[in-house]
């Protein structure tokens, strides 16, 4: 498997910019596509899921759903070089968003599920 600078940024005890690999890689990959919004880079204005804007619009059954298709095309998109997606799913409690992600890692067949939340008090 690949390696590329660790997320958030960080520097090594040489100065150097530290790099993640294996779980870890693929784990803050797809923290940077669900939280970073469309259009916020520059070389790559369709990278991202924008699912902080959630907190903004009111999440229905059909919102939920529609941003579990929007991650799933997102994830598939722009990860597939690094995993196999299984199933997107999305749910609430009264303060939070919970974005449960089942995958199998492409380097070593192993499935995995992470789970990431949003607060819904307002933007991060």
């Amino acid at each position: 498997m690949s390696r590329s600078l660790r997320f958030p940024l960080a520097i090594g005890d040489l100065h150097v910019p530290r790099s993640s690999a294996g779980d870890a890689l693929v784990r803050e990959q797809l923290h940077q596509l669900l939280f970073t919004l469309p259009g916020e880079r520059v070389g790559r204005p369709g990278f991202g899921c924008g699912v902080q804007r959630l907190v903004f619009a009111g999440l229905s059954d059909e919102r939920l759903a529609s941003a579990e298709h929007l991650i799933g095309q997102s994830v598939r998109r722009h990860l597939s070089n690094l995993l196999t997606l299984e199933a997107v799913s999305l749910s609430t409690d009264d303060s939070t968003l919970y974005i449960d992600i089942l995958f199998t890692v492409l380097g070593s067949g192993q499935e995995q599920a992470l789970t990431f939340t949003q607060p819904l008090q307002g933007a991060p």
